[in-house]
């Protein structure tokens, strides 16, 4: 390097680690001034009157207060020196988060996600528009740094700092300070020792090029300034719906992250974002800053994830973050009733790890839903032209009357919206609930006497009569009569009488409906046995026939009241005919018998898709948004409740198109935000997404953009990677390496012929204490096995073999987030998605190849990409399996040499 670099990092040096001190100065001045919430603050404030604007108070507090702990931490993260078009240079330092105050003399602090920040993210000689006071301002950068301040000696410095200019670099300085501290330590009375050594430091301490980090400790690679595609994509309007596409090490969810974090801060809104956000408030509904969900596959990367947002300065309890899995759980049995639940609920219980769906159905999962929902709409509507013809032909005047025009307003309904049919039915609502509630008056009060008259012939009637029911079983309850949307919702009897009064009531009902029906209730059916010991103590034939023409009528009427509550919420009931319909057709479902209540996760998410989608449409409606309040909405209210202003999805190829379209319905109608990442090579589950196809059916107006540097690389494993896509599905990865990094590692190392335990851990030990010969101190390492009982076994074995060698090893069951930083983890391999490692071993690939046939690729290529420089696998056989044998050349036996 010649004397000029020095000059020039030397200056660079000197004026960096000067803004670092005036800037944490500031901030600890800062972080000591009394809290504007506290009682002096306070005494203005009338906290009876003004509960918000103490809420917003503390919210700007403790933002302020966590904004200024970075910087505490951090100062700045990159330097950019721009040129005016009048020759002037203007010298920008960037912050990781909103900068405290400036250094003065001609430079400036811009928070990163500030329009400002950009200027991090772009190349030397590149040009930009700056927007200032007096105008927009254009500028041509000159020289650039990235930082990575640390206090040293309770000084500032900065460690592996790139710095680049016009005539420069770019360079790698390992350190500011000691930049200067050999300028310093060359006196004029220097001796020719003491230019010696200097050199030699000097020499050291910068080194052309980019240095390479290494991954020390489990965890998101921290990256505080993006690229510049990058920046620009994370910076795209509130509103966008985007999936980003890339290998492994891309920085795909890095850049979901950072997009969150700038959609989170009015500060860094524009007028029509915050019109948006404030558009889409609701009553008790969670402030834009904290109107975001983010999912993640695994409870790991949730973990994962979690560190990564803590890092980056945003609270991420797990009310925020979720495993669909979870969430999806929640979704049905809480908000809507398509699971069981202690309180009643829907009719369904989820069976986990079962599937009642045919193989085929995988590459036709759209088709699927599309079926369904396409049946059940033509359900729903037949259902009311049915019931609008009973009433027309009725005796009853009133309710011929209605029947005509309801009639009209269900003929009509495929002609128009959902919305536009649904509020017609609601604007008849009104006549049709007052006819209802008189005739079943009339009814109840029928049937109250025959209840008074029994208990006044036998004081223990009730008594009886819950002893008989105790020994029935709810699940005696024929499915057709589960189906029944006809009765209206009653409040659970709270004692065992009430109950009893009420199965005497519902069964007389029952028995009254059947006989104005002419039918027979089934003779092993509950209500069927019900009625058989009740016998001679219900209401006389006559009595029953008119009861039963009256409920007739009266379920009639009621499929009309609350149209929309009864759409949204008779999906399940729907969804049961459905299946029990398309079944013996041998259409979807497998051929043998299938429980009338269980459900597969994936037929939950088609209910749970077709219920939010509706509501979603249903609230983007001008009339129902402003009469939301009004009681036929509630459903809506409470929909409205639950969605957010910003749904992210990482690892997004890993759900299926129809989960994906779920997430996507969370989303605020009035937003539609939607951000997702993800790699359709790295999808290792069967129902996850395979193409762009599946992506732009959930989202049709999503942007698909890719992303091709992979930072995570080395120029070996990147090769590997790519040739180990081509091999197994023919296809061409586009992936770049950076410029101006030093990618070259280590080919991968492959040990053959290793069938027992000892003989792996005896390889695996070789090959770790040779990694810790070539990087000190050891690197993060990652062992992966084919199952999860292989994971303690090995794990323990292991550990007892690098006892010597004062290394630990842990087992993260199920994929768990334990240990410490330099700790070897053992995992079983489907739990690594979306991790990163600088040491990867894959123990037994062949036999992977043989027990997961039709994912073995994906698994493949997601353990490989997990290491950023060292690869090893292993195999119980001779030879690599047959689908990447021509690979065996791009491996060697150790690291040794």
């Amino acid at each position: 390097m010649t004397i000029n670099y020095q000059d020039q990092v030397e200056r660079v040096s000197q004026e960096t680690l000067d803004v670092f001190e005036t800037i944490s100065s500031a901030v600890q001045s800062q972080l000591g001034e009394p809290y504007s919430t506290g009682p002096t603050a306070l005494a203005s404030v009338n906290t009876f009157t003004s509960g918000e604007a103490v809420k917003s108070l503390s919210n700007i507090d403790s933002a302020r207060r966590r904004s200024l702990e970075v910087l505490a931490k951090e100062p700045a993260i990159a330097r950019v020196v721009a040129r005016r078009t009048d020759g002037a240079a203007v010298i920008y330092y960037i912050c990781r988060d909103t900068p405290a105050a400036n250094p003065g003399g001609g430079k400036f602090l811009a928070g990163r996600n500030s329009p400002a920040g950009r200027l991090a993210s772009l190349d030397v000689g590149d040009d930009f528009d700056i927007r200032t006071p007096g105008g927009v301002q254009s500028v041509e950068i000159v020289e650039k740094a990235l930082f990575h301040p640390q206090r040293r000696d309770s000084r500032w410095d900065s460690r592996n700092s790139i710095l680049e200019g016009e005539a420069y670099g770019p360079i790698t300085v390992v350190s500011l300070l000691d930049a200067l501290a050999v300028h310093v330590a060359l006196e004029d009375d220097s001796t020719l020792l003491d230019s010696i050594l200097a050199d030699d430091e000097k020499a050291t301490n910068v080194i052309n090029g980019i240095r390479r980090s290494v991954i020390t400790k489990m965890g998101l690679r921290d990256q505080p300034i993006l690229d510049r595609y990058q920046d620009e994509i994370f910076r795209l309007p509130l509103s966008s719906q985007l999936l980003i596409i890339g290998p492994p090490g891309t920085g795909k969810t890095t850049t979901l992250i950072r997009r969150l974090g700038q959609k989170l801060d009015r500060e860094f809104l524009d007028n029509d974002e915050r019109r948006l956000a404030d558009s889409s408030r609701v009553d008790s509904g969670p402030e834009h800053a904290d109107s975001w969900l983010m999912f993640t596959p695994t409870d790991l990367l949730k973990q994962y994830l979690k560190e990564a947002f803590a890092r980056e300065n945003i609270a991420a309890p797990d009310q925020k973050i979720a495993t669909w899995s979870g969430f999806r759980q929640r979704l049905a049995r809480n908000r809507f009733r398509i699971l069981k639940a202690s309180d009643g609920g829907g009719p369904f219980i989820m069976k986990e790890g079962e599937t009642f769906l045919q193989p085929e159905l995988l590459g036709r999962q759209t088709a699927w839903y599309e079926d369904f929902e396409n049946w059940q709409g033509g359900d729903f509507w037949e259902e009311l032209r049915v019931a609008a013809e009973l009433l027309e032909k009725t005796a009853v005047a009133e309710a011929a009357r209605l029947g005509r025009t309801l009639g009209t307003v269900v003929a009509e309904a495929p002609a128009v919206s959902l919305s536009r049919a649904l509020l017609d039915l609601i604007g008849a609502s009104a006549d049709v609930e007052g006819l209802l509630t008189s005739m079943k008056e009339e009814t109840d009060a029928v049937l109250r006497r025959s209840l008074n008259l029994q208990v006044n012939r036998n004081h223990q009637f009730l008594e009886e009569l819950a002893a008989f029911l105790d020994g029935l079983s709810a699940a005696d309850e024929d499915a057709e009569e589960q189906d029944g949307e006809d009765e209206e919702e009653l409040q659970a009897p709270r004692t065992r009488m009430a109950a009893a009064a009420s199965g005497y009531l519902r069964n007389l009902r029952n028995q009254a409906r059947a006989r104005s029906g002419r039918r027979a209730m089934g003779r092993t059916s509950r209500a069927a046995r019900i009625a058989d010991w009740i016998g001679d103590r219900s209401l006389p034939d006559a009595d029953l026939r008119q009861v039963g023409e009256s409920l007739q009528i009266q379920a009639a009427l009621r499929k009309f009241t609350n149209p929309i509550r009864r759409y949204l919420n008779g999906v399940p009931a729907r969804y049961r005919r459905f299946r029990r319909a398309r079944q013996p057709q041998g259409i979807w479902y497998i051929g043998s018998a299938i429980p009338a209540n269980d459900v597969d996760p994936q037929e939950v998410d088609v209910m749970l898709l077709c219920t939010m989608r509706a509501a979603s449409a249903l609230v983007r409606d001008r009339t129902i948004r402003r009469n939301i309040d009004d009681p036929p909405y509630a459903v809506l209210k409470n929909f409205q409740g639950i969605v957010r202003n910003q749904i992210m999805v990482d690892e997004a190829t890993d759900f299926s198109p129809i989960t994906l379209a779920c997430m996507g319905a969370l989303s605020s109608p009035t937003i539609q935000s939607f951000f997702a990442c993800g790699d359709f090579n790295q999808r290792i589950t069967p129902w996850g997404s395979r193409t762009t196809d599946d992506m732009r059916w959930a989202f049709p107006k999503i942007d698909v953009r890719p992303i091709q540097v992979t930072y995570r690389h080395t120029r070996q494993l990147n090769r590997l990677a790519k040739e180990i896509v081509r091999l197994c599905s023919g296809e061409t990865v586009e992936v770049a390496l950076p410029k101006n990094v030093d990618n070259d590692g280590w080919p991968p190392v492959l040990g053959v012929d290793l069938a027992h335990r000892d003989d792996i851990v005896d390889w695996l030990t070789s090959r770790i204490t040779e990694i810790e010969r070539l990087t000190k101190p050891l690197p993060s390492v990652a062992i992966l096995v084919n199952n999860e009982a292989d994971v303690g076994p090995l794990a323990d074995s292991l550990k007892a073999a690098l006892a010597d060698e004062n290394l630990n090893v842990v087992a993260c069951y199920k994929g768990q987030f334990v240990g410490h930083d330099n700790d070897i983890r053992v995992f079983d391999v489907q739990h690594i998605k979306g991790l990163e490692f600088e040491a990867v071993f894959f123990v037994g690939i062949d036999t992977l190849a043989t027990l997961r046939p039709e994912l073995f690729d994906k698994y493949l290529y997601v353990g490989a990409t997990r290491a950023a420089t060292y690869l090893g696998l292993t195999c119980v056989g001779s030879e690599l399996p047959q689908k990447i044998y021509s690979l065996r050349g791009d491996f060697i036996a150790h690291w040794k040499n």
